[in-house]
């Protein structure tokens, strides 16, 4: 009786088994071919895409991308500061990035603790930047753009933390001109900000440049074309804290200039001929052998 039982019960088993098998390959096939189509798609390459074909955009890019880069990468590293640093971090971030001027550390009621140089060439007011301290409580930079007799100066304030609570600012400030010389043609560059000039380049249109409303302008775009002094301006904005860079450059020339001709093809090589062997020539049998 128990093993009719037994039996009975393998039988209902392969007999569900067999009913459902044709279910489970046909749902197995159409996941595959879901998974490969949509998920683990085969990787192709379109060789048609030339990327950016505005001449003006890869001008710009050529002249600001090696600027940009060096600040961006400051950036980094001053942004992963959330204490107090002590004067071997900043001699080190001093030096790794030359184009700077000085560092300070100042509390939240604007003393300086420290500073590299010990001695600044240029005394620094930092009143303007302590006013953004619901920026710094939230962990965000602060930026300002400061012009006087001296020349404009850029600064930019990372905020440390005691307990989990704002102390106070590491500080790091530049003269733009000390930057804007790593691009590779310099007066062709101009950089404006939403708060002033900070590179005119050498067309002499760089004041009429930062005039624009760039505050308006920034509300919606963050690259484009615009019309100032006779020139025709390509432009890309980044944030720099709370204010905005605007890097630009007259596209005239390179948009109007003609393409270079396309190269012909170099013929293909000949293909190498077949070198003599260098193996020994098989022997022939010996017929007298048995």
């Amino acid at each position: 009786m128990k093993r009719t039982v037994l039996a009975a019960i393998a039988a209902i088993v392969c007999l569900c088994t067999l009913a459902g098998c044709g279910t489970m390959k046909t749902q197995w096939r159409e996941t595959r071919k879901l998974y490969r189509e949509y998920i683990n798609t085969d990787p192709s390459i379109d060789f048609s895409d030339q990327g950016i074909s505005d001449k003006g955009l890869q001008r710009l890019a050529a002249l600001m991308m090696p600027v940009d880069e060096r600040l961006l990468a400051m950036l980094r590293t001053l942004g992963s500061q959330d204490s107090a640093p002590d004067p071997e971090w900043a001699q080190q971030l001093l030096s790794a990035n030359a184009w700077l001027s000085g560092i300070a550390v100042v509390d939240a009621s604007g003393a300086t603790v420290g500073q590299v140089p010990s001695t600044p060439m240029r005394p620094l007011d930092y009143a303007s930047l302590l006013d953004m301290a619901d920026r710094y409580k939230v962990r965000k930079m602060g930026a300002r753009v400061v012009s006087d007799e001296m020349g404009t100066v850029v600064m930019i304030a990372m905020p440390f933390f005691k307990e989990n609570e704002w102390a106070g600012l590491v500080v790091v400030n530049f003269d733009p001109r000390n930057l804007v010389r790593f691009s590779p043609d310099p007066n062709a560059l101009v950089v404006v900000s939403t708060e002033g000039l900070l590179w005119a380049g050498g067309a002499g249109q760089g004041e009429s440049l930062a005039a624009l409303k760039w505050n308006d302008i920034l509300k919606g775009e963050v690259q484009g074309d615009i019309r100032s002094g006779g020139g025709e301006y390509v432009w890309q904005a980044r944030y720099l804290g709370q204010l905005e860079l605007v890097y630009l450059t007259d596209a005239r020339e390179v948009r109007a200039a003609k393409p270079e001709p396309k190269k012909e093809a170099a013929p293909a090589p000949a293909p190498d001929k077949a070198l003599p062997s260098t193996e020994p020539l098989p022997q022939p049998a010996d017929l007298t052998a048995p």
